[in-house]
C-alpha cells in the first residue's frame, strides 16, 4: 500500500512538473507571439510611412518639378515669339524664367537629399570656412527673391569663449547651406513684404549656433509635431498649392543630427517664428592627414 501510495505521489509531482513547464512554454509561446505583433506592426507602418512617402514624392515632383519646367518653357516659346523693340518685355520674361528655374534647382537639392538621407547613403565631409562669406553667399543666393518682396536679410555674428575675432568653422558646408536655404527659403516665403529675416550665428564651446527669425504667420503649436517628420506636411494633398515645410525641415533635422546637433522652434516675440540649430565643431579632413604624418615620423621608445 505505501509502495502504491508512494507510486501516485511521484506521479503526481511528476504530472505538476510537467504542467508546469507546459504553462511555461505557453508563456514563452505567447511572449514571442507579442514580439511577432509588434515587428508586424512596426513593419506595417514602415510600409505606411513609406507609400505615404511615393505619395509626397508625386505631389512634389508635380508641383515643383513639373510645373516650372512647362512655365519655362512656355516663358521660352514666348520671347522666341517677341518682335524688335519688345526688350522690356524680355526682361520680364527673363526674370519669370529665372524664378522658374531658381525653384526648380532648390527643390532638387532637396528631392535628391531626401532620398539619399532616406536610402542611408549621405556621408559627411568637413572643411574649414569663414561664416562671413557664407552669410555673404547666402545674401547673394536670395537676392532676387528678397528684393521681389522687400525683404532685408540681416546677419548678427558672436564669437564666446575663443582667441580673436575669428569667425572660421569646421563642419560639412554643403550640409550647412541647404539647412540655411531652407530655413530662409520658408522665412522669405511667408513673411510679410517690407520686413526682416534675421539669421545670427554664435560660436561659443566648439559649437555653432544658428538662429533664423522672422515676422510671418508663425506656426501652431500643434504643427510642431508634424512638420520635421518628411512622410507628412502641413497640407498633404497632392498637386496642393502649397507645399507646406515637411520635405525642407525634414532636411534640416536630418543633416543638423548628422552634424551633431540640435533643431528646436518657437514663437518670435515680435510675431512669427524662430528656429533655432545647433552645429558640433567638426574635424578637419587636413587636421587627421597632420596628425597622421606626426604620427608616422614620431620615435617610439621604452
Amino acid at each position: 500500500m505505501l509502495k502504491l501510495m508512494h507510486k501516485v505521489m511521484n506521479f503526481r509531482n511528476e504530472h505538476e512538473i510537467e504542467l508546469e513547464k507546459c504553462k511555461q512554454h505557453i508563456t514563452q509561446l505567447r511572449r514571442e507571439n507579442e514580439e511577432l505583433d509588434k515587428t508586424l506592426h512596426e513593419l506595417n507602418e514602415k510600409l505606411r510611412d513609406s507609400e505615404q512617402l511615393k505619395g509626397h514624392f508625386i505631389s512634389n515632383v508635380t508641383n515643383e518639378i513639373v510645373n516650372p519646367f512647362t512655365s519655362v518653357l512656355a516663358l521660352a516659346a514666348n520671347i522666341q515669339q517677341l518682335k524688335e523693340g519688345d526688350i522690356k518685355q524680355a526682361h520680364h520674361m527673363a526674370g519669370l524664367i529665372f524664378e522658374e528655374a531658381f525653384h526648380l534647382d532648390f527643390q532638387l537639392k532637396n528631392i535628391f537629399a531626401a532620398a539619399l538621407i532616406e536610402a542611408g547613403k549621405e556621408e559627411t565631409s568637413n572643411s574649414q570656412f569663414d561664416l562671413h562669406d557664407f552669410a555673404i553667399q547666402l545674401n547673394e543666393y536670395f537676392k532676387s527673391l528678397l528684393g521681389k518682396k522687400r525683404i532685408t536679410l540681416s546677419f548678427n555674428f558672436l564669437v564666446e569663449d575663443r582667441n580673436g575675432e575669428s569667425l572660421k568653422f569646421t563642419t560639412d558646408k554643403a550640409k550647412l547651406d541647404l539647412i540655411l536655404k531652407n530655413l530662409i527659403s520658408n522665412s522669405i516665403k511667408y513673411s510679410p513684404e517690407d520686413s526682416v529675416v534675421e539669421v545670427s550665428f554664435v560660436v561659443a564651446n566648439d559649437e555653432l549656433r544658428i538662429e533664423v527669425s522672422d515676422q510671418g504667420k508663425g506656426i501652431k503649436p500643434e504643427d510642431r509635431k508634424i512638420i520635421f517628420d518628411r512622410f507628412k506636411q502641413l497640407d498633404e494633398k497632392i498637386n496642393s498649392v502649397n507645399t507646406g515645410h515637411g520635405l525642407g525641415l525634414s532636411i534640416v533635422l536630418a543633416y543638423a543630427e548628422m552634424l551633431g546637433g540640435w533643431v528646436n522652434i518657437g514663437n518670435n516675440v515680435n510675431g512669427g517664428t524662430v528656429v533655432q540649430v545647433g552645429i558640433q565643431q567638426g574635424v578637419d579632413p587636413g587636421e587627421w592627414e597632420d596628425l597622421e604624418g606626426f604620427i608616422i615620423g614620431a620615435e617610439t621608445s621604452y
